[in-house]
């Protein structure tokens, strides 16, 4: 245990799907047409992730939940041993039913970043329109929760008000930086 401890990667990020459901203007991080990575191979690689040791791994894309297998790979990653399976989302296609499946498959962790309060030129991944849906996954999701407020898309005082809707509803709150190809 002292090996993996001192040399095993601590969080392995894995791509599931380059696709995304948004298309926010300062995101180069996706594409539109790119199929869902087989699920065989993310099996394999999930295996290869525990041979290394990891502790965490972390579903991304583009927008994981367009993978039409996410909750048997969130089990999948359990049964490999993982210790801790989160996943980046955008939270867009999130609903009670969609939540209760990540429950059930085991998922640790969930991280949402939000770009302000009112949908402007640049995104759409705002409070306004994904509050309803934030709500839910408050009220039903077992797995913890990390609302982020982005400063860059928006004014820093909408970034405030993400974090105070994210310890209103019992999320972590955080505040993140834009980040684009420039």
């Amino acid at each position: 245990m002292l090996q993996r401890a001192l040399y095993a990667p601590f969080l392995v990020q894995l791509v599931v799907v380059r696709r995304c459901n948004l298309s926010c203007g300062y995101c180069n991080e996706f594409d539109e047409v790119s199929p869902p990575v087989p699920t065989e191979v993310l099996q394999e690689r999930m295996r290869h992730i525990r041979r290394l040791g990891a502790f965490s791994l972390e579903f991304t894309g583009g927008e994981p939940l367009l993978h039409p297998d996410l909750p048997a790979l969130i089990r999948y990653a359990k049964d490999q041993g993982i210790l801790r399976v989160m996943m980046i989302s955008n939270a867009f296609l999130m609903n009670e039913a969609k939540v209760e499946e990540l429950n059930a498959a085991g998922l640790d962790h969930l991280q949402v970043s939000v770009d302000g309060v009112e949908p402007n030129d640049v995104t759409i991944k705002t409070l306004k329109p994904l509050r309803a849906k934030l709500e839910v996954i408050a009220r039903v999701a077992r797995f913890k929760v990390t609302l982020s407020g982005v400063i860059g898309s928006t004014v820093a005082d909408d970034a405030l008000e993400v974090v105070r809707f994210a310890k209103e509803h019992g999320f972590t709150p955080r505040v993140l930086l834009l980040h684009g190809h420039d």
